[in-house]
C-alpha cells in the first residue's frame, strides 16, 4: 500500500524548504521530495547570497517582506546563528521609478531615504552616477546568507519530523478530484490529501497546458573584482550595499552584491539571459552580450572595479510569470488541492517564508496570514 501524507511538497529549493517547514509546524505530515541531491545546482536556490528589501515596485510584497524578517529573526534566535547581514540597499534609477517605490514605502510606513545621483557617491564611493539617476537607500536591505537559509529551514523541518528524499524525481500524479491524490515516483508511490508544487523552471513539465507561457532562462551571474588591491575593502560586507539598478532609457536592469560568494570579488548580474535548453538545462555557456553589458555598466558607474573581464562566471535558471509576479496558490481547475509557488526568481528568496506559510495555510485550510491573493493564478483565467 502506498505511503500516505498530509501534504506532498515537490521541489526542496527555498520556496519547497520553505512551504514543507511550515506544514510540518501547522501539525501536518509533511513529505518533501527533491529531484537532485539536497543543495544542488541545478535551479535557483543554490550560492551563497541573494538580497533582501523592502523596497518593491508593487506593494503587495511589502507585508510578505515583513513577514519573512519576523521569521528570519525568529530563526536566528532559535539557532544562534547569523542568516543575514543588514547593510542597507541602494536602488538606483532613471526615470521616476524611485518616486513610486517611495510611495510604497510610505503606505506601509517603511524607513527610507531619497537622494540624487550626485549625493550617491557621496554616501558610496565605490559609485558614480549623475543627475539623470534618483536613488533610494532602503536601510533595510541587506544580504541573505543563501545556503543557510536553505539548511536552516530544511533542518528545522526534520527537527519537527519532516521527511525529505532526494534524488526521488517525481513521475506522474493525478488531477482529477480523487481523494486521495496518488503520486508517483522513480522510487516509490505515496498519497496525499494536498500537493504543493515548488519545482522552479520544472513548472514548465508539470502543468504544460496552463493558459499562460513561461520561459525559463539561464542568467551569466558574474563575479568582478577590484581594479586595485587596495580597494578591495570597497567591495566586502562593510562597504559595499546591495545594490539594484534600472537604466529605462536602455531597459537595463542590474542587481549587485558585495563579496560574500568570492573574497575580493562582488557579484553584478544583468536580470535577462538565454532560454534554457529543451531538457531546462542551461546552455553550454552563456551569450557573450549577457557578460559585456553589465561590465560596461561597471566601467560607467563603478568605477573602482575592473570591468574588463569578470574573475568567474555561474549560471542560475531564473524563472518569471508573463507579468513578473509570483505563483502562489491552486493552478489546476481540476483539483484545488494542488498547489503551486513559483516564478520568484529576481525577487522570491527575500520572500521565500512568508510565500512557504501562506502555501501551508492554504494547505490546511487556514486563511493565511499574509494576503497573497494578487498572487493567484487565477489572474491568468481557468487554467486546463
Amino acid at each position: 500500500m502506498p505511503k500516505h501524507y498530509d501534504v506532498v511538497v515537490v521541489g526542496a529549493g527555498i520556496f519547497g524548504s520553505c512551504t514543507a517547514y511550515h506544514c510540518q509546524r501547522l501539525g501536518l505530515r509533511t513529505l518533501l521530495l527533491e529531484q537532485f541531491n539536497i543543495g544542488h545546482a541545478n535551479g535557483s536556490s543554490h550560492g551563497k547570497s541573494r538580497i533582501t528589501r523592502y523596497a518593491h515596485t508593487d506593494p503587495e510584497y511589502v507585508p510578505l517582506v515583513g513577514d519573512s524578517y519576523n521569521q528570519i529573526a525568529e530563526l536566528e534566535e532559535k539557532r544562534k546563528e547569523k542568516l543575514w547581514n543588514k547593510l542597507g540597499l541602494l536602488w538606483a534609477a532613471t526615470g521616476n521609478q524611485v518616486s513610486t517605490i517611495s510611495g510604497n514605502l510610505k503606505k506601509h510606513h517603511i524607513e527610507h531615504e531619497v537622494i540624487t545621483g550626485s549625493q550617491i557617491s557621496e554616501r558610496y564611493p565605490q559609485f558614480k552616477f549623475d543627475e539623470k539617476w534618483t536613488g533610494l537607500i532602503d536601510p533595510m536591505g541587506g544580504v541573505i546568507y543563501a545556503n543557510k537559509w536553505l539548511k536552516a529551514f530544511q533542518e528545522e523541518f526534520r527537527n519537527l519530523g519532516g521527511t525529505i528524499r532526494e534524488n526521488e524525481p517525481l513521475i506522474s500524479h493525478t488531477e482529477d478530484t480523487t481523494s486521495p491524490l496518488a503520486i508517483k515516483t522513480k522510487n516509490e508511490s505515496y498519497t496525499t490529501k494536498k500537493l504543493i508544487f515548488t519545482v522552479g523552471c520544472w513548472i514548465t513539465k508539470f502543468f504544460p497546458n496552463v493558459n499562460f507561457k513561461i520561459k525559463p532562462i539561464s542568467l551569466a551571474v558574474c563575479y568582478w573584482r577590484a581594479k586595485e588591491e587596495c580597494d578591495s575593502h570597497l567591495l566586502d560586507e562593510n562597504n559595499f550595499p546591495v545594490l539594484i539598478a534600472k537604466n529605462h532609457d536602455k531597459k537595463e536592469f542590474y542587481f549587485a552584491l558585495p563579496d560574500t560568494d568570492y573574497p575580493g570579488a562582488i557579484k553584478l548580474v544583468l536580470d535577462d539571459g538565454d532560454e534554457l535548453m529543451g531538457d531546462l538545462s542551461h546552455p553550454r555557456r552563456n551569450n557573450k552580450s549577457f557578460i559585456e553589458l553589465p561590465g560596461n555598466f561597471i566601467s560607467d558607474h563603478i568605477p573602482v572595479v575592473d570591468s574588463a573581464k569578470p574573475f568567474k562566471v555561474d549560471q542560475c535558471k531564473y524563472t518569471n510569470s508573463p507579468d513578473h509576479h509570483y505563483l502562489i496558490g491552486p493552478v489546476s481547475s481540476k483539483n484545488p488541492d494542488i498547489l503551486v509557488g513559483g516564478c520568484g526568481s529576481g525577487s522570491g528568496f527575500k520572500t521565500a517564508p512568508g510565500i512557504g506559510r501562506a502555501l501551508a495555510e492554504m494547505a490546511a485550510g487556514k486563511p493565511t496570514t499574509v494576503e497573497v491573493s494578487f498572487f493567484s493564478p487565477s489572474r491568468f483565467g481557468e487554467s486546463v
